[in-house]
């Protein structure tokens, strides 16, 4: 029986950037720790930071700590906003 792998669907702000080398930091980790995939989409929505959602089947307690892992470490590596930069 076919088991959709973990995915981790990742939502940008559209007025956000990507880093490369964090991008890519991100992808190796789901991979190498869960055997998952990252899906990234960006979005005119007004989002003040990136959207994770889990998605695919993920064991028992794992996105627990994946999600620890990516929200701490991993996405703000991955993606930054200059928008505190804008004077109004």
């Amino acid at each position: 029986m076919y088991m959709p792998r973990p995915q981790l669907l990742v939502i940008v702000p559209g007025t956000w950037n990507a880093v490369a080398e964090g991008v890519t930091e991100l992808k190796r980790y789901l991979a190498d720790e869960y055997g998952g995939t990252v899906i990234i989409r960006t979005t005119a929505a007004p989002l003040s930071s990136p959207l994770i959602l889990p998605t695919g089947v993920w064991a028992p307690g794992t996105w627990r700590l994946a999600r620890r892992d990516m929200e701490l470490v991993l996405l703000p590596q991955a993606f930054f906003s200059l928008d505190w930069m804008e004077v109004s």
